[in-house]
């Protein structure tokens, strides 16, 4: 019987001290056991967007900066008369517009507008802070942009990690990647979102599959290569899904 207990214990110490060596190398492996039970779309990183080709008889059109083509019963419209378009429409249901933004302007007129600064904070979504999203993709070998994140972290969340990214994290680290993975879950719930890449510039396109959408509704977000802070966003309403992917696949910057 002592034998039994000595050996037994000795085979319980290799055990432990191989656990033990495991959590010192791989401190997230709880993390990481808890996400792969829990979500399931954690290891999945956006796919690009499948060019679709635009037909000839396609009007050429351009808005803020952006052309891309539509059918020719497509007319552009203005809130204003006389005042130059802001979107292209064609009857019930089909529009597209345009706007062009820069995250660095955006930040530089809150941080000198009080009423601003009091009246909207871009983190007030969020369940940490702006430093502890930065560390922790830090820490996962990602350098974030200085401005525009809380806006952007929506592409790191959805194409920025896996759930092996967390097996070596420590601290608060798992706790903003724990919550990041909840997020990318809900997210794909929400939205189909694919990359593009352009002449020029990558973007963003995303297709609204919640609610009373069905799949209509288009958003799509262009960064251009030549400038980290500028970005357009393009709001199509189409609901031929065929219609849409030709109007974004023509999508080029001026």
């Amino acid at each position: 019987m002592k034998k039994a207990l000595t050996i037994g214990g000795a085979v319980l110490g290799v055990l432990l001290a191989a656990a033990l060596v495991i959590f010192i190398f791989f401190p997230g492996l709880p993390t990481y056991l808890k996400v792969k039970h829990k979500f399931g779309h954690t290891d999945e990183k956006l796919s690009y967007f499948t060019a679709s080709e635009v037909p000839g008889s396609f009007e050429s059109h351009t808005l803020k900066g952006v052309r891309f083509s539509t059918p020719s019963d497509w007319v552009p419209h203005s809130a204003i008369e006389g005042m130059e378009p802001g979107s292209y429409r064609a009857g019930d249901g089909y529009s597209i517009f345009v706007n062009k933004n820069d995250y660095k302007e955006d930040a530089e007129l809150r941080e000198g507008n009080e009423a601003i600064l009091s009246a909207y904070d871009p983190w007030e979504a969020y369940k940490y802070n702006e430093a502890d999203y930065r560390h922790f993709y830090k820490s996962i070998g990602i350098e974030l942009p200085q401005y525009g994140l809380p806006d952007r972290l929506l592409w790191y969340t959805r194409d920025g990690f896996t759930s092996k990214d967390c097996l070596k994290l420590r601290g608060k680290d798992k706790d903003v990647f724990m919550e990041l993975a909840q997020t990318k879950e809900e997210a794909v719930e929400w939205e189909k979102l694919e990359k593009l890449k352009g002449s020029g510039f990558t973007a963003y396109a995303g297709q609204e599959i919640h609610g009373s959408y069905n799949g209509d509704l288009w958003s799509i977000t262009i960064y251009p290569d030549s400038d980290k802070n500028q970005y357009y966003w393009v709001m199509l309403k189409c609901p031929d899904e065929t219609l849409a992917k030709q109007i974004i696949s023509s999508l080029e910057l001026e």
